[in-house]
């Protein structure tokens, strides 16, 4: 059950963060490369933001959440948090 709250809130933040500066996928992806010099894909980026039951689908890692934090930080807000969430 935690596995699955935690898998839930790190998708949560990072789709979050894609509204948040206007990235695409594919951007973000290329960011996380960047800031942690791993190879990450869009379609890593896909899978990880993929509904739980797809086949498709890969739990999304703290490391990248906490790389696109760090990658985007000094990047432009596009889009304001919502402070009722």
């Amino acid at each position: 059950m935690e596995q699955n709250q935690e898998r839930i809130n790190n998708q949560k933040e990072f789709r979050a963060l894609l509204a948040k500066y206007g990235i695409t996928q594919a951007k973000a992806a290329e960011l996380i490369t960047k800031e942690t010099y791993r190879p990450v894909n869009a379609r890593t980026v896909r899978a990880w933001l993929a509904n739980a039951e797809a086949i498709s689908a890969l739990p999304c890692p703290l490391w990248a959440v906490v790389s696109l934090k760090k990658a985007t930080s000094g990047l432009p807000i596009i889009q304001p948090e919502d402070p009722e969430k």
